[in-house]
């Protein structure tokens, strides 16, 4: 049910909650915040499922681009939000524990792997518009640029803010995935 309902919110924050860039899509949103948390609470392949799977194609239907651009841009894009949740024993044994060096490097992770998903997600939206739109790679880099590294950004900053009452929730609605 959490799955369900944070990839739901996932959805209406990429529906209505989002400041629209250029004319071919793409936008500023907070739609990665949820799958990411996802991904803390439930591992990785259940933050794959809900990220490339749920939320990837209903996205994907919703937009109206066809589902030509569901593999890189949408499947593979936000799939990727799963590798989180590789680390999310580690992330939530250090807060717990308030070890400041260990915190420290959960970051870090949290960091890398926001990292990773930037550079998937560009790539996939970049490869899509220059096979689908026949742009230029630098101008369609750029492009993609200009909204997925704000949108990547806001979702990092705030997902940080948030880890503490994330980890302080998982005390008391433990999910199965983080159960010892």
């Amino acid at each position: 049910v959490e799955i369900a309902m944070l990839s739901a919110l996932s959805i209406v924050l990429d529906q209505f909650l989002k400041i629209r860039i250029g004319a071919t899509g793409g936008s500023i949103n907070l739609a990665m915040l949820p799958l990411l948390i996802i991904s803390l609470r439930h591992g990785p392949f259940k933050g794959f499922i809900g990220g490339g799977i749920i939320f990837g194609f209903i996205t994907c239907l919703i937009d109206g681009y066809g589902l030509v651009t569901y593999p890189l841009e949408y499947f593979l894009a936000f799939g990727i939000v799963g590798i989180l949740g590789f680390f999310s024993h580690f992330i939530h044994k250090s807060m717990e524990e308030n070890n400041t060096k260990k915190i420290i490097l959960s970051y870090v992770l949290i960091f890398l792997c926001v990292g990773v998903m930037l550079c998937v997600r560009l790539m996939g939206a970049t490869i899509d518009s220059m096979l689908l739109w026949e742009y230029e790679f630098v101008p369609a880099l750029v492009y993609n640029i200009s909204y997925i590294g704000p949108s990547v950004g806001i979702v990092f900053v705030v997902f940080c803010l948030l880890l503490p009452i994330i980890v302080r929730i998982n005390r008391f609605i433990k999910s199965s995935y983080l159960k010892d």
